[in-house]
């Protein structure tokens, strides 16, 4: 009997307890539509206690507020907090704080945060973030950061960084850092970064880890791509030592060469790019446009030659192979005579040449043989 007035104890306390609990809800609703609410600071506003469960369609914050979302218009000279979801338009002089997700257009002095996905345009004169999953636009003066994936535009003056797929276009003045896949194009005054390229890199250092894609810029690493030394000789240079890497759809040539010898030296160091078009196991063909600057005694001329060249090569040993192939070169020279000690007339006599433009351009053509390694 006492085990049974027990039960009917707790199972009374029970219902009395959810009826309690459902009363709270009907006094506190979490969600109250309302169509227009003011506020001058958190707290100071239209709802009252309310004001952070309102969902409303005209929103005023004289200075700041804190409401519970929006689903309109937003203003706030100072600072917008929405506990809940945005859709449709926020503006502050300051900052915008979303504190589910935001679909539509949030602009700010300094910063725009959205704790989770984002959809639409995010525009913030110094910062933007997504926790989540964004899809649309981010526009800021120092940094745009999504920490899931993002699809569209991230413009920033300095760094834009996406922790997961990035399809779309990143643009920034110093770096851009994906730590997934990079399905784009990847644009940076400086560094480029992703785990796996999918598109294009344009930047002065690009780095992937994997690559399908293409990078152009002055040193492009891909960690498990392509990466030669190589050490060759031709009708100009009787020594040049070069570092190719990159992929083999698209890799890039960092080199220097030097010509010694009585009254023929020559100094040089150059850029190019190459592709590799795999024939067997062994051979591959590897046409090449290179540029490089000559130094011929003085640093007051600029001597320029540029060639292309298609190299044949064979594999002798796991990391080392032997190429050999033709080139034709093109010359600009603008130093006037020759230098005591310094090469002057390229190519050698015994090779015929043609004029291209006037008298300071003329073209030949040429070899290239050396060694691979790596």
């Amino acid at each position: 009997m006492t085990k049974w007035r027990i039960c009917v104890c707790l199972s009374v306390c029970f219902l009395l307890h959810q009826f309690a609990f459902a009363q709270s809800n009907t006094l506190h609703p979490r969600n109250i539509p309302v169509p227009v609410r003011v506020a001058f600071l958190p707290g100071i506003s239209t709802q009252d206690r309310n004001d952070i469960y309102t969902t409303s369609n005209f929103s005023l914050n004289i200075l700041g507020g804190v409401t519970g979302g929006i689903n309109g218009l937003e203003l706030g000279s100072l600072f917008n907090i929405d506990k809940r979801n945005m859709h449709g338009v926020q503006a502050a002089g300051l900052f915008n704080m979303t504190g589910v997700s935001a679909k539509g257009l949030q602009m700010a002095g300094l910063l725009n945060n959205v704790k989770g996905n984002f959809s639409g345009i995010q525009s913030g004169g110094l910062v933007n973030y997504a926790g989540k999953n964004a899809c649309g636009i981010q526009m800021a003066g120092i940094h745009n950061q999504t920490s899931g994936s993002f699809t569209g535009l991230q413009a920033a003056g300095v760094a834009n960084y996406t922790h997961e797929k990035f399809r779309g276009l990143q643009l920034a003045g110093v770096a851009n850092v994906n730590n997934n896949t990079v399905m784009g194009l990847q644009v940076a005054g400086v560094f480029n970064y992703t785990k796996h390229l999918k598109g294009l890199q344009l930047g002065l250092i690009n780095i992937a880890d994997t690559s399908d894609g293409f990078s152009i810029g002055l040193i492009n690493i891909v960690k498990k791509g392509y990466h030669k030394i190589t050490i060759s000789s031709n009708e100009v240079l009787n020594t040049n030592i070069a570092v190719k890497s990159g992929n083999a759809k698209l890799y890039n040539i960092l080199f220097v060469g030097i010509n010694a010898g009585q009254d023929k030296k020559s100094f040089s160091y150059g850029y190019g790019i190459g592709h590799e078009i795999k024939l067997g196991s062994r051979f591959t063909l590897n046409p090449e446009i290179t540029t490089q600057y000559l130094y011929l005694g003085s640093w007051h001329y600029f001597n320029s030659l540029s060639k292309l060249q298609v190299l044949a090569s064979v594999t002798l040993a796991p990391g080392v192979a032997l190429f050999v192939g033709p080139s034709f070169s093109v010359y600009h020279a603008e130093q006037p005579a020759a230098i005591k000690g310094y090469k002057f007339n390229l190519p050698s006599d015994n090779y015929h040449t043609f004029d291209l433009w006037n008298n300071n351009v003329k073209g030949w053509i040429g070899w290239t043989a050396g060694i691979n390694f790596l």
